[in-house]
Formats: C-alpha cells, structure tokens, sequence
C-alpha cells in the first residue's frame, strides 16, 4: 500500500488560506494596515491643501492688480501700461483652477473619512466572526450546509473588501504621488508663489518714474536720459512679468495633471478593479473547497 508522502494540493491549499485569513484578522485588530494609509492620505490631502492655498493667493493678487495702470513716460511722451492687459490671459484660468482644486481637496478630504471609517471596529470583530465560520465551513464541511459555505465565501469577500481595499489603495496611491506627483507639484506651487509676490509688487512699478522739475538744460538733458533708463528697466521688468506669467499657466496645467491623476483617474482604477479582485478572490476560494 502507497503511503502519501507530502501532503495533498487540497490540504496545503486550505492550510495557507487558513494561515493568510488568520494573519488578516490579527493585521486588523492591530491596524498594522490603517496607520500608514491614514498617514499617507492626510500627507497628500494637506499638500492638495497648500496648493489651493497658493492658487488662491495668486488669483486674489491678480484681481486686486487688474486695475493698477503703469505710467511709462520716454523722452517726456505719457505712454500708460494697465495691468489687466497683462493678468487678464491667466485670471479666468486661475478663478477654474482655484475651484478644481476645492473639489479635489474635498475629494481627498472624502477619502480620508472613508478610509477612517474602514477601521470601525464593528467591521473588524464581523470580519473575525466571518473568518471563523470560514476555517470551520473549509475544516469540517460535513457539518456545515452547502449554502452557508457558499453565504461565508461572499461574505468573507465582500468583508475583506471593505475593510482593507480602501487602506490598500491609499497605500498605493500615496507612493505614487510621493515618488511621481510631489516633485512636480512642489515646483509648480514654487513658480506660483514667487508669482505672487510678483504681482503683489507690480503697484509700485508706477513708481519707478518720479516726476522731476528741471529748469535748466544741463538738467533736462541728464533727467531725459535717467528718465530714459528708467523707463527700459521697467520695460525690461514688464516683459520678464509676461515670461514668469506663461510660466505660471505652464504650471497650472501639470497641477490639474497631477490631481486630475490623484482624485479621478486612480480611484476609477479602483473601482474598475474592486469587482474583478471580488470575482479572482471567489473563485480561488470555491476552488479550495472543492479540493
């Protein structure tokens, strides 16, 4: 007679099962899962907060700076400059942006409370219970109705779901901003403020140019050429104001990139996902017990 010298496909499919759904329960009674996904998520909802924050800023100065007129004044001839001519290309940008990143923030902020939420320890002591009928329905099937079996395998799946899937996702998604997201974030939030204190300077442009009295020539020919320079360096401060604001939109426009990615495109990721991990999950467990 053959003596099995290892144990069956079957057993040692239900042994590690058993080991996994036991090392499960014990991560979450003891939140080994919970407190890197609430830090990683209150790390990112308070950089989405620093952002609008910065966005804000910048679309307040602009509107408090539309009206600011810059007199320029070479050789004696009044040429005025208005500052709405300038901020006007990126103000209405700056009011959309300012509102999408208080629905992504709010979006994070949603998140945050969901993932808080998965940790009720109502849904941790369910998904004991359900374990346990689980190790009892794959130990001694005999004893436990085929359709209680079938009852604990989706009730265990859609526990499992709801009480890890969310902290697994914000795990994931958090590495992905820290290593992909936040350096370009950083440098867009940077170019926005140091805008910001830009326009919050371009008031006293006007003033570059004092008016002067001279009476006599020597005094007019050297008040015509100090005059003269003074107006090309504010020039030159107007045009370098164009560049830094084509920056500024450039900038925008990979901060909508990034939280466009972090609050819509990664969670409908999840969601696609979510049902096809439900069904991988189901089936691997009906396969264990029919083994």
């Amino acid at each position: 007679m053959n003596q099995p010298t290892s144990i069956s496909a079957g057993r040692r499919g239900r042994v590690v099962a058993s080991v996994l759904l036991v090392v499960t329960v014990i991560a979450a009674f003891a939140g080994w899962v919970d407190a890197p996904a609430t830090t990683s998520t209150d790390r990112v909802f308070q950089r989405a907060l620093l952002t609008l924050a910065a966005a804000r800023a910048l679309d307040s100065a602009v509107s408090l700076a539309q009206g600011t007129e810059i007199a320029l004044q070479p050789a004696g001839m009044g040429l005025t400059v208005s500052a709405g001519e300038l901020l006007d290309p990126i103000n209405d940008l700056l009011e959309q942006f300012s509102s999408l990143m208080l629905i992504a923030t709010a979006s994070l902020g949603l998140q945050g409370l969901l993932l808080r939420a998965s940790a009720w320890n109502v849904l941790t002591w369910l998904l004991a219970l359900t374990v346990l009928g689980r190790l009892a329905a794959s130990w001694v099937p005999d004893r436990v109705p085929a359709v209680w079996r079938h009852r604990s395998r989706m009730l265990l799946v859609l526990l499992l779901l709801v009480r890890f899937a969310l902290p697994a996702y914000a795990l994931a998604s958090g590495l992905i901003f820290e290593q992909f997201l936040e350096p370009e974030r950083a440098e867009a939030v940077r170019v926005i403020e140091e805008t910001t204190g830009d326009v919050e300077q371009i008031e006293r442009l006007d003033e570059a140019l004092p008016e002067t009295q001279t009476p006599g020539w020597r005094e007019r020919v050297s008040g015509w050429f100090a005059e003269t320079f003074e107006t090309l360096d504010v020039e030159a401060r107007i045009e370098a104001f164009r560049d830094r604001l084509g920056q500024v939109v450039e900038q925008v426009i990979h901060l909508i990139v990034v939280f466009a990615l972090q609050t819509v495109l990664l969670p409908l990721a999840f969601l696609w996902g979510m049902p096809r991990l439900a069904g991988l999950a189901l089936d691997r467990l009906r396969a264990i017990d029919r083994a």
